[in-house]
């Protein structure tokens, strides 16, 4: 979330929105990344961060089918592949902190290449 500066009144054009600092009209905006932290060293899991800012745990769901991981947050679902590294990994866990959503990955044994 981002604080932006009020006009006075309704924005009603793009000189309106660009003093927002709003995207021009037809413009996407890029959604936050997702984003892998390899961790094994540490904890010999793999963590991928999923950002949730504003999200509220109790509205929450996760799940695995396949090679995809879906992510239900309140009225939201957004569905990704899997990272090939997280395809021959088991889910072993999630928390949420500092609005992102942190999935811990184990990697299955026989399926990951030896160090």
């Amino acid at each position: 979330m981002r604080e932006i500066p009020h006009l006075g009144a309704e924005p009603a054009g793009p000189a309106d929105l660009e003093a927002l600092g709003a995207p021009p009209p037809g413009e996407p905006v890029p959604a936050p990344e997702w984003t892998l932290h390899d961790l094994r060293a540490e904890t010999g899991l793999i963590e991928w961060h999923v950002p949730l800012p504003g999200a509220d745990r109790a509205e929450l769901d996760l799940y695995r089918f396949e090679d995809e991981l879906a992510v239900t947050a309140g009225p939201f679902r957004r569905t990704r592949p899997l990272p090939s590294a997280l395809r021959r990994c088991d889910v072993t866990g999630a928390s949420l902190r500092d609005d992102a959503l942190r999935v811990r990955f184990r990697p299955t044994p026989g399926l990951w290449p030896r160090d």
